[in-house]
């Protein structure tokens, strides 16, 4: 089946407070362990306006403390900001203290733009030799288990990092709407096993959902959500001169749409979350929720948990999947996704 794992970009709303969001990202990561999803990861939100989670690691320990079962991580840390001891050993400490739950994925957050679009291949070889054999005289701090390192990002050149050095790549853009992307197809085809990494390629897709009770009740929250982050990026809150109904509802389903953001029951969004997999092949799905509050997307991760696996969301330690009555669909051949982050 085809695991389901959580990316929380830790927005901090239009006349919202950043100690809200973390509590936010806090009850989103308690309610996305509660129902079994595979990671939750936050997002690395270097140049990144409205980010409560501008210091990844110390979150992460917070949200390991918080959580019992659910692997927990880095979304994207920028190595063209950061050094890479630094990154490892904050990692390695996280690791050791949680009973070995921790992602490490590298590479620029899809959603700040200001991101260099190159990932210096360099620097990935070098956290990856401190993260596993290569560390300097004196380091206390090595767990028997690394991290588990993942690149992500939407560029080929991201997916062409990923494969050199054998590492699962998360693709962190949205599929077109005909072919596989390029990214994807570049990814399989250069991959090359390393000494770090899986034995073939491992692909994970991003997408952003919003679940709600029904079709048309997920389509007015978007609607209103879409509005309101529209309204924040254009600074019309202080402006003489706000735009006309029809003007903002255009640039709002314009936001939407370029989002591609699946939206619905959770039927429909547990239906199009499989769709997206199928289509890139992907061995485990990453959902963005896209609702303002913790309490919302606690909301759509348990409405899309209890119909991909048909259950309660009470699922404990159990992977949450693409499966049930929703949709659902099994890889076919003997190298299934089960061993995705196993």
């Amino acid at each position: 089946m085809i695991p389901l794992s959580v990316l929380d970009v830790a927005t901090v709303p239009a006349g919202g407070a950043a100690g809200e969001a973390l509590l936010d990202v806090v009850h989103a990561a308690q309610a996305a362990d509660r129902a079994g999803y595979r990671r939750f990861w936050v997002a690395d939100p270097t140049n990144a306006p409205r980010r409560a989670s501008s210091s990844p690691a110390v979150l992460l320990a917070h949200l390991a403390a918080l959580t019992r079962h659910i692997r927990v991580g880095s979304g994207g840390a920028p190595l063209a900001h950061r050094a890479p001891l630094t990154i490892a050993e904050r990692f390695a400490v996280l690791q050791l203290l949680h009973g070995g739950r921790t992602d490490l994925a590298v590479g620029h957050d899809h959603l700040a733009p200001c991101h260099s679009p190159t990932l210096p291949p360099r620097l990935v070889g070098e956290l990856a030799g401190f993260l596993h054999d290569n560390w300097p005289p004196g380091q206390t701090s090595t767990p028997p288990e690394p991290p588990r390192l993942f690149v992500v990002g939407g560029s080929e050149h991201r997916a062409l990092v990923a494969a050199a050095r054998g590492l699962p790549f998360v693709f962190a853009g949205p599929p077109g709407p005909a072919a596989r992307p390029a990214a994807v197809a570049s990814y399989r085809a250069e991959f090359t096993p390393g000494p770090h990494g899986p034995d073939r390629p491992r692909l994970i897709a991003s997408v952003h959902i919003l679940c709600a009770e029904t079709d048309a009740e997920a389509e007015r929250l978007a609607l209103r959500i879409g509005a309101a982050r529209v309204h924040a990026a254009h600074g019309w809150a202080a402006s003489a001169r706000p735009p006309t109904a029809a003007r903002a509802r255009h640039l709002t389903e314009e936001h939407l749409a370029r989002l591609r953001l699946v939206r619905g029951s959770p039927d429909t969004v547990a239906a199009e979350v499989a769709d997206v997999a199928a289509a890139l092949d992907a061995d485990e799905v990453m959902v963005v929720p896209y609702d303002l509050t913790g309490t919302e997307r606690a909301r759509t991760l348990r409405l899309l948990a209890e119909a991909a696996i048909g259950t309660s969301a009470h699922a404990g330690h159990r992977a949450c999947d693409l499966g049930g009555r929703a949709g659902g669909f099994r890889r076919s051949g003997p190298a299934g996704p089960q061993s995705v982050g196993q």
